[in-house]
């Protein structure tokens, strides 16, 4: 066999893998096509009913020195998704869902200069609209702010697909508290109860989706290793006739009499001597 026969077996050997490895990652990019093409289509419908039905919301927001904010409405929900291409095709590649919580409350505080910042900057971090007026003393130092809150917040989720590993993460904002949650699965395990479970966790109904997402191959920890056996240590074996023989045990005490019998004994000894 020639020089020109030995490459073109690897050259063929290396296009295998290619094509093996291609086939892979094209099985990934299907699975999360499927699973992100299903969430957007039971989203998207999920919001023409609630657009229609204009569904209480059930969470309760706080937000810092107010009282608690509850009644709200949902309102405006929306859902749309971004293609990806990916080796030579075009695949669903992000789903994108929200709505609105809504009231038509105006809430009013008063906060001093050292929490000014802080309070305003947590309103902007959570995209609460809210107006501010400051006020001056007759120096034009900043005496304390008037902060007016609207009940008006945002409720955000985006579902992105990893066509390479065929892995799903999962965020959302302001599900039922001003704060991001991170969630991930694998493609094949976005079914269609999966995708039922997060539009309830979404929407604030019983749900079983932290239970779902804890079962993930993604999140499973795997079981600690058994502790190490402890050593044992080696006793030599001694044949019988080669042991040295055991020592006699010494005698025992003499007994010492208790009670009123050897009370009375002891007395006698010593009226004799």
């Amino acid at each position: 066999m020639g020089l020109l026969d030995d490459l073109k077996k690897q050259a063929d050997a290396l296009k295998a893998q290619d094509t093996d490895r291609t086939e892979s990652l094209r099985a990934n990019a299907v699975a999360v096509d499927i699973a992100l093409r299903r969430n957007f289509l039971y989203l998207n419908d999920l919001g023409k009913q609630l657009n229609v039905v204009q569904m209480p919301c059930p969470f309760t927001y706080k937000i810092p020195t107010l009282a608690d904010i509850t009644g709200l409405v949902v309102k405006d929900f929306h859902c749309d998704f971004r293609s990806k291409h990916f080796i030579d095709k075009d695949y669903y590649g992000e789903v994108h869902v929200g709505y609105r919580v809504w009231s038509d409350k105006v809430l009013t505080v008063k906060k001093g200069p050292d929490e000014m910042e802080k309070f305003r900057d947590f309103l902007w971090s959570n995209n609460i609209e809210h107006k501010g007026e400051q006020f001056r003393d007759q120096r034009k130092v900043i005496t304390h702010e008037i902060f007016k809150v609207v009940c008006d917040f945002r409720v955000q989720g985006k579902i992105e697909g990893d066509h390479e590993t065929g892995k799903i993460k999962i965020v959302t904002k302001n599900v039922a508290a001003f704060e991001v949650d991170l969630f991930n699965l694998t493609a094949q395990e976005f079914v269609e109860n999966a995708v039922e479970e997060f539009a309830k966790f979404f929407i604030g109904r019983p749900t079983v989706w932290p239970e779902l997402v804890k079962k993930s191959v993604l999140n499973v920890r795997p079981a600690a290793p058994p502790p190490k056996p402890k050593p044992q240590v080696q006793v030599p074996y001694t044949p019988p006739h080669a042991r040295a023989p055991a020592a006699a045990p010494p005698p025992p005490p003499p007994e010492e009499k208790k009670g009123l019998f050897g009370s009375l004994k002891s007395l006698i000894k010593k009226d004799d001597d």
